[in-house]
């Protein structure tokens, strides 16, 4: 019978925790072998206790395992398991590691793999970055990895996807799961652009909270480089750097300014020594040489060039990163209201500038 089968039972048994479950295969060999465990087999193995025992065999006999694999065969689903050679190498000798990962879409070999991670609620310095460096990630051939949560994230994930490159959404709920419901639409360019979504929790499994931090040390382990762009004091990403540094891996940090509360914990990562990322395309030429390889660009997809008037140009110019209001520039420009308004609005619809909030904009592009 297919090893899957028995593999499958044993991905969605919920009696054994995951420290116990490697273990468990360590020492029976493989699911199948677990699966017709006597209690005593389990208990002699000195990993389950009696009341445990009593239970995992309580639930496996009520587990109807042909109609419940047979059921999700026909999903679009998929899963891999540390009994498979498809299993990620880089989860394997993590503390904690998950038994196996459901996905959906295409698993990668995560031979070249980055992770973007930041704040949810970013700045458009923040968004612009995220999507700038997903973008010069994705053109090189480096595949982008991030949680698909709000802000940093997403643009992260959209800047790869835009370039022609493949990345990989890693959920703290279950991977049919689609949270926040906002990022839909990301969740299938995802799947469609050649990446996948994965996760370690059951199908249907529910957003909750404590599932992120969890989440995030699989987000650090597939990755060689973790890249934190934006990050309060206290922050899910900051978590994901402690992870990293756990695992050994490298964190790049984009640099904000003293006193802005989202720069608080990349400042804070710099002041431990991680690196800077003062220049895109210094960044992507030092993880090349990290690598040991050529640039290598792929599927680029170029973007129309933008040709702006010299009133356009000039009201441009005037704009930074930060929120700026109509009225300063008036002030700076002694442009005409109305006539700047006009030039702000057709600058907006190139979305060179945003409006951030009621007649204060940003720098976009």
């Amino acid at each position: 019978m297919d090893k899957h089968l028995y593999q499958y039972w044993f991905m969605r048994n919920e009696d054994i925790t995951y420290s116990k479950k490697h273990k468990l295969i360590d020492y029976f060999y493989d699911s199948y072998n677990i699966y017709f465990a006597t209690k005593k087999d389990l208990v002699d193995s000195g990993l389950v206790d009696n009341k445990t025992a009593d239970v995992f065999i309580n639930n496996r006999a009520k587990f109807d395992l042909s109609k419940e694999y047979e059921e999700f065969s026909h999903s679009p689903f998929s899963f891999v398991t540390m009994e498979d050679e498809t299993y990620p190498d880089k989860l394997r000798n993590i503390y904690d590691k998950p038994y196996g990962l459901y996905y959906v879409g295409k698993m990668p070999s995560f031979e070249r793999a980055i992770s973007i991670v930041g704040a949810r609620q970013c700045s458009a310095y923040g968004k612009r970055l995220a999507l700038q460096i997903g973008e010069k990630l994705g053109q090189n051939g480096y595949t982008v990895i991030s949680g698909m949560a709000r802000g940093i994230d997403a643009y992260g994930h959209k800047g790869c996807i835009d370039a022609g490159g493949k990345t990989i959404a890693v959920l703290g709920s279950g991977c049919d799961v689609i949270y926040p419901t906002t990022n839909r639409l990301l969740y299938e360019e995802i799947v469609s652009s050649g990446g996948a979504i994965i996760s370690e929790y059951q199908m249907g499994t529910s957003p909750v909270a404590m599932n992120f931090p969890r989440r995030n040390r699989i987000v650090s382990a597939l990755s060689d480089i973790v890249v934190v762009i934006e990050a309060r004091e206290k922050s899910g990403s900051l978590i994901t750097a402690d992870f990293a540094l756990e695992q050994g891996k490298d964190i790049f940090v984009t640099p904000g300014r003293i006193g802005d509360s989202l720069s608080a914990g990349t400042n804070k990562l710099i002041a431990q020594g991680a690196g800077i990322i003062y220049d895109t395309d210094q960044f992507i030429t030092d993880i090349t040489n990290f690598y040991g390889l050529n640039p290598k660009t792929i599927n680029t997809k170029k973007k129309p060039k933008i040709i702006l008037s010299e009133e356009q140009k000039r009201v441009y110019k005037l704009f930074d990163d930060y929120p700026k209001s109509i009225s300063t520039v008036i002030e700076e420009s002694g442009m005409d209201y109305l006539n700047l308004l006009s030039i702000v609005l057709s600058l907006e619809r190139l979305e060179l500038l945003s409006e951030v909030f009621k007649n204060n904009y940003v720098k976009t592009a």
